[in-house]
């Protein structure tokens, strides 16, 4: 499973959650990177269950649909995995090269994976030296279990699409933030006020899902999936307004103003909690770079004023992030409002899409 992909050109990404399928492939151009196709298609609910593809067929044809859309000029797909299934973990190893690595990373992912390894697909990254032992070297260690890649690449395949790299959610985060100038992975420094020993993170907040990924000097030290977002506020204001789903979904999106403050605030409540949770997790471990500022993408980011109240809740500077501010399109084929509108829930996929030019 190539979750740390060498150079694959032309890939279209294929980034699929719980309420739907989003298509984005991405071209080199001198000034930076340029969008070539974008499609966005929903899903019927609970088709994804917790990243488990409950509905193929359902999941097929939105794939398909996607791809009448947005028309890409490839079917070799690159696709993200996350939750519960995804086991992310940085540990300390001997010294060796890559080649002999591989020798010992079944051994050394037994001792931290609580699935056992024949049912798991596994991979890994050298970090570099061990910052706490010069003998040593970090290594992150991926293992995903095989029937939720199976299952996804099953769909792919049944839409006409050829599954070519499998990746994380919180490492796709990374790599559009890297482009987006939110981090500088080759200085090892946050660009964001240039100062060293200070941390960033990234969370991008889904319908249910929540990724977070917090990195030290432009380096992952922190990531989890949270199953937290969106749907979430759609229970609160289906309890206050005593509305079906359906309906609560609307009133969220299309009258948001509506919404009876009790319910955002106890959406707030939630997210707050849960995000509070994970920057405690993570100061056990680096009390001394304490995370200086939020950026936040994912669909329930569009929410007026998230940021504000994030800010104001969690004491640490917070900013919606729009991939569209940095990846070039076409005014002729794409609308300039729509991309500003949706972009911030889109950036998981450009992460995605971006894989297509690593080196």
């Amino acid at each position: 499973m190539g979750l740390f992909a060498s150079k694959n050109e032309g890939l279209v990404a294929i980034d699929i959650s719980s309420t739907g399928v989003k298509l984005v492939e991405l071209a080199r151009v001198r000034s930076g990177y340029e969008l070539k196709s974008m499609a966005i298609v929903p899903l019927p609910r609970d088709a994804i269950v917790e990243n488990t593809v409950i509905d193929s067929m359902a999941v097929s044809q939105a794939l398909l649909d996607a791809l009448e859309e947005a028309q890409p000029t490839t079917r070799k797909a690159i696709i993200a995995v996350s939750g519960n299934a995804v086991i992310i973990k940085t540990v300390a190893m001997p010294t060796v090269t890559e080649f002999e690595l591989e020798t010992q990373i079944e051994f050394e992912a037994d001792q931290h994976v609580p699935y056992d390894i024949d049912d798991v697909y596994l991979d890994f990254q050298i970090l570099g030296v061990s910052a706490e032992d010069a003998g040593q070297i970090d290594v992150v260690l991926v293992a995903c279990k095989r029937e939720i890649v199976d299952d996804y690449q099953l769909v792919l395949s049944e839409a006409g699409l050829e599954s070519q790299c499998v990746d994380c959610a919180v490492f796709a985060l990374e790599n559009a933030a890297e482009v987006l100038g939110l981090i500088d992975a080759d200085a090892g420094i946050e660009s964001f006020d240039g100062e060293e020993g200070q941390a960033i993170g990234l969370v991008n907040i889904g319908a249910n899902l929540m990724n977070i990924n917090i990195l030290k000097n432009g380096q992952m030290a922190f990531v989890r999936d949270q199953f937290y977002g969106g749907q979430n506020l759609t229970e609160e204001i289906q309890k206050e307004h005593s509305l079906g789903y359906q309906a609560a979904e609307e009133m969220k999106k299309d009258s948001f103003s509506d919404v009876d403050s009790e319910a955002v605030e106890r959406f707030y409540i939630g997210l707050t909690s849960e995000l509070v949770r994970s920057l405690d997790f993570y100061a056990a471990n680096h009390a001394e770079f304490p995370v200086q500022k939020l950026y936040l993408t994912g669909g329930a980011s569009l929410m007026p004023d998230i940021a504000t109240e994030l800010e104001q809740r969690l004491g640490i500077e917070t900013e919606v992030v729009n991939p569209f501010d940095k990846i070039k399109a076409n005014k002729k084929k794409f609308d300039r409002g729509y991309l500003d509108r949706l972009g911030p829930m889109m950036m998981v996929p450009i992460g995605l899409a971006l894989r297509s030019f690593d080196t």
